[in-house]
């Protein structure tokens, strides 16, 4: 198998086996009242639908020397489907995805499942222990990636040994053992920068052409995209749900002393806001439902609720720009080199990008770093921001010899 894992802290975006997987990193511990009854069928069609879907149905045990947490787990989609109490990363913890039992749990349970889909799709007799051996690229933010003691004890707990997940969702249990054979330990944010400028994927370089061209129209006939994705000085900001990842790229390759983790995302400002809104006296319960809120298009009769909201998330994320503008500074001070251009992509940075005023705050920070002249933000469209450092992880573990 050839697994490349973009595990978030909002969501698992991965391919496995080519498949395009994408799920809440979210788990729910089983107590015993919580337990359901084991799936029947009626029909084979009824079965072969639920196979086919077997990774939002995740209900597991993991057993691995590389995680102490125990329990029966709902994994992503199975866990928030059932409203059961949800086990998430701490985005206001230090400890980081390198040393959390949840990174493990997670990634487990979603190369296991996809073994399980495809050995029901070649017929295989689920009864009997399936094994797999897999090859996986990995990202972590960049404080923990670029510690290179951090990077090797994380892809020791993969493949130092071999990992048995349990799968209880039938009256059999079927069994998954999954060995490591190589694992790739990368920076969030460079693989996405590295990915763009593969040119691999035509419309995503569109996609940056047509930002370029709308927000610096002066430039537009002088730049060709080819121009923008093959930029050898570029600084990628990553906004994610519990980190920002600002990564500096010299010269075509990425300056570890320049780029810095915000330890924070767009979830932590949406944090502060629900605090605000509490005490206003709106009913929201959780930062996915107030995210959800924000996402939908209000109707002529909730408007008014949707922009008194907005106004409060508004407040709460200029100041969140602001830090990372400060954490740009910091690395363009650092950097010492003239920056051609700068991609802002993560998941946060799709509602940002109209929510906040961080593209206007970034072109002004960055002329103090240039002689007052512009150097073009580019931010990656909906379509791409959240995948692109999948898709570099993807390219990796597809070329890796």
């Amino acid at each position: 198998m050839k697994t490349a894992n973009d595990l978030g802290y909002g969501s698992v975006k991965a391919i496995v086996d080519g498949k395009k997987i994408k799920f809440p990193s979210v788990f729910a511990v089983e107590r015993e009242q919580d337990i359901p009854s084991p799936v029947e069928f009626e029909n084979k069609a009824q079965q072969d639908a639920y196979m086919e879907d077997f990774i939002n149905r995740m209900d597991v045990t993991v057993s691995s020397s590389s995680v102490k947490t125990q329990g029966r787990f709902m994994i992503g989609d199975n866990a928030v489907s059932r409203n059961l109490p949800l086990t998430h990363f701490d985005i206001n913890d230090f400890a980081g995805k390198a040393e959390s039992d949840y990174s493990l749990i997670l990634t487990l349970s979603m190369i296991a499942g996809r073994a399980v889909e495809e050995a029901y799709k070649k017929g295989e007799d689920l009864s009997e222990p399936i094994k797999v051996t897999t090859r996986m690229a990995v990202a972590l933010p960049v404080k923990e990636g670029s510690n290179i003691e951090t990077k090797n004890m994380y892809r020791e707990r993969y493949t130092g040994n071999a990992h048995q997940v349990t799968f209880h969702n039938f009256k059999n249990p079927i069994t998954v053992t999954i060995t490591f054979d190589k694992v790739f330990v990368a920076t969030e944010g460079e693989t996405a920068q590295f990915y763009i400028s593969t040119g691999e994927n035509e419309d995503l370089t569109k996609a940056i052409k047509d930002d370029f061209d709308r927000n610096y129209p002066d430039m537009a006939s002088l730049v060709s995209a080819k121009d923008l994705i093959s930029a050898k000085n570029v600084v990628s900001i990553d906004v994610g749900a519990g980190t920002v990842d600002i990564v500096v790229i010299v010269n075509g390759k990425a300056l570890v002393v320049a780029s810095f983790s915000l330890s924070e995302g767009y979830d932590n400002a949406l944090e502060e806001a629900l605090e605000v809104l509490r005490d206003k006296k709106y009913n929201f319960n959780s930062v996915a439902e107030l995210k959800d809120f924000l996402a939908t298009k209000p109707s002529p009769l909730n408007r008014a609720r949707y922009e008194a909201v907005q106004k409060v998330v508004f407040a709460q994320i200029e100041p969140f720009c602001d830090r990372i503008v400060d954490e740009v500074s910091r690395s363009l001070r650092k950097a010492g080199a003239n920056i051609e251009v700068v991609y802002v992509h993560g998941g946060g940075s799709i509602p940002m990008k109209d929510q906040s005023q961080l593209r206007t705050k970034l072109d002004a920070k960055l002329k103090d770093f240039n002689g007052g002249q512009a150097v073009p933000v580019i931010w990656i469209d909906k379509k791409f921001a959240q995948v692109l450092n999948r898709d570099g992880l993807n390219y990796i573990v597809e070329h890796a010899k």
